[in-house]
């Protein structure tokens, strides 16, 4: 029987055929020198071992014993045999193994340590033994070299198998004279197929993905076959399970008398490192086109700011040796026009860069959104005038609207739409529709801007929204504007989660819808006590003057006033403001600031360089634009307080008692 001892490592790494073999050479050796037991002994300088035995029925008993002394090596603490052993020695080895006489073999070395067999009871005089234990000796020396070179083979593959997994690389062979192809564990991961999968070269091509790589993996394959000449590619194949997986293929051909009759080679999963190269090449090609984008840019907007800069410095030239009033008046207002380009081009590109740096931010505010869109339309009424174009407003909601959401992008984008209807339509009309409906709980502004103008070809019509792209090869330089505004809009829609289509036909006219989701506006309550003014208060005289593009809103404001009797006077844009401040003296000015020709904030700085306001003046702003950027605006010209649209009556009092109350305190 083969008995091991738990302890030793050598109850780990010893097989079951080398376990077999060694069993039989004891049980041969037994049978041959015509005795009862034989051992296999493990034997070292504290312990000797028993690893096998030919019968449980005799000694020794134990599965390890104490070593005769603490020696090196075995030949010192076990002798050869019976007959040359010290009487101490047999006095141990008879207390053990119940025995005056043995022959012990050679001793051969097992993973590290010495073994050796021993026969008790077998005669050492008799030459026949020490023959047949020699004998014995080879066939367990081939034994254990057998079993070294079968082991040393199987951790070489353990190993090699191990660095495959590391490396993810697998290997494949395929007999041509057999037609069996054979794959290692690690193909078999790659591949995602189970151990017991058996592939065929037509299987293995067809788990290439199909299209180029696979019809790539089959030429390469043939012109290998053909030629013997190596390969190396990287190509994409899909596993047993659907998973997409990139690998690099490596192969080479065995030949034979001009003829392939071996292919093999290895595959290695080098997913991250091409899906690594694929995005490195995404990022590199989307940096390059930026780049690219960036220097048209550049391009085109010096272009554009040569045109308005030819035309102020021109004009200022021109008018510098002016002599006619009417020509200096008219050359001055090219310049002023030009200047107003120049402007509108610096504001668009700061926009423009900002949104696509990322740094663009929505700021919303409460506003009433009726007055919002009378203001901008208030504006392009002139501008339409002056073209001969009519334009009609249909605005469907109340005065008292209110809705929370950035009105200053709101107002950007109908003023960016109207400005390019007014900018291609030459005659006929444009309407601008804004209307407030809602889809299921969501409050959505619906906005149409349409015109009658030169219309667009579907190829412009493509490519509309991106900067620059307006029809430069048949419109002329007016028409062509910086090409910023269209693009602005469709980015503030998209960030305020908006949609936005365009319709166009040449000839025929344009039309752009948008709809941008908002919320209604939750604003406080107002103090329903009215605010009172005694009649010794109202003796106090006041200059008025109502400043407002918008005839209706001066009239609205203008009756509020008049309630105390007080009959202001009235300026429909900044410039008729400032020279109506030069010629009297003003308590208060209610300046709207969203107006043609100079806006209500240029006008107030102007009006307050000159010094055409008395030290307890005040000028009250007085819009629908809302946001905290408006208000600081506002500030920094110079007013003294702000008043959102639509104004109500109590803070129109208000304003009157603080400038009654601080005229009363001057006179």
């Amino acid at each position: 029987m083969v008995y091991f001892d738990e302890q030793s490592s050598l109850n780990v790494k010893l097989e079951e055929q080398l376990k077999a073999s060694l069993t039989q050479i004891v049980q041969r050796g037994c049978d041959s020198l015509g005795i009862f037991q034989g051992l296999l002994l493990h034997v070292d300088e504290d312990t000797v071992n028993i690893l096998v035995k030919s019968s449980s029925a005799y000694p020794p008993s134990f599965k390890s014993i104490p070593s005769y002394a603490n020696c090196s090596p075995v030949d010192n603490c076990f002798p050869v045999s019976s007959a040359k052993c010290s009487s101490a020695f047999k006095q141990w080895f008879t207390t053990y193994f119940s025995a005056e006489k043995y022959i012990r073999g050679q001793v051969h070395k097992l993973d590290g340590g010495h073994v050796c067999l021993v026969f008790i009871n077998a005669c050492p005089e008799q030459p026949n033994n020490l023959e047949k234990v020699a004998l014995l000796d080879e066939w367990l020396s081939v034994t254990l070299e057998k079993f070294h070179v079968e082991k040393a083979e199987t951790n070489q593959n353990t190993l090699y198998e191990k660095l495959q997994s590391v490396a993810n690389v697998g290997t494949w062979e395929v007999d041509l004279i057999t037609s069996e192809l054979t794959w290692s564990s690690q193909t078999r991961l790659i591949h995602e197929v189970d151990e017991n999968y058996k592939p065929t070269l037509e299987t293995a091509i067809n788990f290439y993905k199909e299209g180029f790589d696979r019809n790539e993996i089959s030429r390469i394959v043939s012109h290998t076959t053909e030629t013997g000449e190596p390969w190396s590619a990287t190509l994409e194949l899909v596993s047993a399970k659907g998973n997409s997986v990139w690998i690099e293929t490596h192969g080479m051909a065995e030949m034979k008398h001009g003829k392939c009759i071996r292919l093999f080679g290895t595959c290695q999963n080098v997913n991250k490192s091409v899906q690594l190269r694929l995005e490195l090449d995404a990022r590199r090609k989307e940096a390059e086109a930026a780049s690219k984008e960036r220097g048209m840019l550049l391009s085109r907007i010096s272009h554009e700011l040569k045109t308005p800069l030819n035309g102020i410095t021109g004009m200022l030239q021109a008018i510098k040796f002016e002599t006619k009033d009417n020509v200096r008046i008219r050359k001055a207002d090219i310049a002023l026009h030009s200047a107003d380009r120049l402007l509108s081009l610096i504001n668009d590109v700061l926009d423009y860069t900002s949104i696509i740096n990322g740094e663009f931010t929505l700021k919303h505010n409460d506003f009433c959104v009726r007055s919002l869109c009378e203001d901008i339309v208030d504006v392009f009424k002139t501008k339409c005038a002056e073209k001969g174009v009519r334009l009609y407003a249909v605005l469907s909601f109340d005065e008292k609207t209110y809705v929370h959401g950035d009105a200053a992008r709101i107002s950007q984008v109908i003023t960016n739409l109207l400005s390019n209807a007014v900018k291609f339509t030459a005659k006929g009309y444009i309407s601008v529709q804004v209307t407030l409906k809602h889809q299921g709980d969501v409050p959505i502004l619906l906005a149409s801007v349409e015109d009658t103008g030169v219309g667009m070809s579907d190829d412009i019509l493509s490519r509309v929204f991106r900067p620059f792209q307006n029809d430069t090869a048949s419109a002329s330089e007016e028409l062509n504007g910086n090409g910023l505004g269209l693009s602005i809009v469709s980015q503030l829609v998209d960030k305020m989660g908006g949609e936005l289509e365009v319709r166009s036909k040449v000839g025929k006219g344009t039309c752009f819808d948008i709809a941008i989701p908002i919320e209604m506006a939750t604003l406080d309550e107002k103090s329903s006590g009215e605010i009172e003014l005694s009649s010794e208060v109202l003796s106090v005289p006041l200059n008025i003057l109502v400043v407002d593009d918008n005839d209706i809103n001066r009239l609205v404001l203008g009756s509020m006033l008049e309630k105390f009797n007080y009959f202001p006077d009235e300026a429909e844009n900044g410039e008729v403001a400032v020279q109506m401040a030069r010629s009297r003296k003003y308590d208060i000015i209610f300046m709207d600031c969203a107006m043609p020709v100079l806006d209500g904030v240029s006008a107030t700085k102007i009006i307050y360089q000159e010094g055409l306001m008395p030290k307890h003046g005040r000028i009250v702003a007085v819009t629908a634009n809302t946001t905290a950027e408006d208000k600081a605006s506002c500030s920094e010209a110079g007013m003294q307080d702000f008043l959102a649209k639509p104004v109500v009556q109590n803070d129109v009092t208000l304003q009157l008692k603080l400038t009654l109350d601080a005229k009363s305190v001057t006179v």
